[in-house]
C-alpha cells in the first residue's frame, strides 16, 4: 500500500516538475525585468542629479578662498596667543626675580640696621654717686 502510494506520488511529481519549473523561470523572468526597470529608473535619477552636483562643487569652491582667509587668521591668532603666554610667562618670572632681589635688599638693611642696636643701650648717669 504505502509502496503503492509513493509511486503514484512519484509520477505526479515527474508530471508536475516541468510545470512548476516553467512557473519558476517565469517569476524569475518578472524579477530581472522589475529590476532592471529600477536600475534604469536609478539611472535616469542619478543623472538627474548631475546638475545639482556641479552647483554645488561650484559653490564648495566659492566658498573655499574664505575658508582659506579664516584659517590664515586662526594661524595667525594661535602664534600670537603663544608669544603672549610666552611674554606674560616671562614678565611675571622677572617680576618674581624682581621681587626676591628686592626682599634680599630689604632683609640686608634691616640686618645693618640690627647691628647698631646691638650696642650697649643708654643707661642714665646716676649722678649722686658721682659715677
Amino acid at each position: 500500500m504505502i509502496d503503492s502510494l509513493l509511486m503514484d506520488l512519484g509520477a505526479v511529481c515527474r508530471n508536475l516538475l516541468p510545470i512548476l519549473g516553467a512557473a519558476a523561470l517565469i517569476y524569475l523572468c518578472i524579477v530581472l525585468r522589475r529590476l532592471a526597470g529600477m536600475l534604469d529608473e536609478t539611472t535616469k535619477v542619478i543623472k538627474g542629479l548631475d546638475p545639482t552636483v556641479k552647483s554645488v562643487n561650484q559653490s564648495l569652491e566659492k566658498v573655499q578662498a574664505p575658508l582659506d582667509t579664516v584659517v590664515k587668521y586662526s594661524h595667525t591668532l594661535d602664534n600670537m596667543h603663544d608669544k603672549t603666554m610666552d611674554s606674560v610667562q616671562k614678565m611675571a618670572e622677572s617680576a618674581s626675580e624682581s621681587v626676591d632681589k628686592v626682599k634680599e635688599y630689604v632683609t640686608g638693611k634691616l640686618q645693618e640696621m640690627d647691628t647698631y642696636d646691638a650696642v650697649q643701650p643708654y643707661k642714665p648717669e646716676n649722678t649722686e654717686t658721682g659715677e
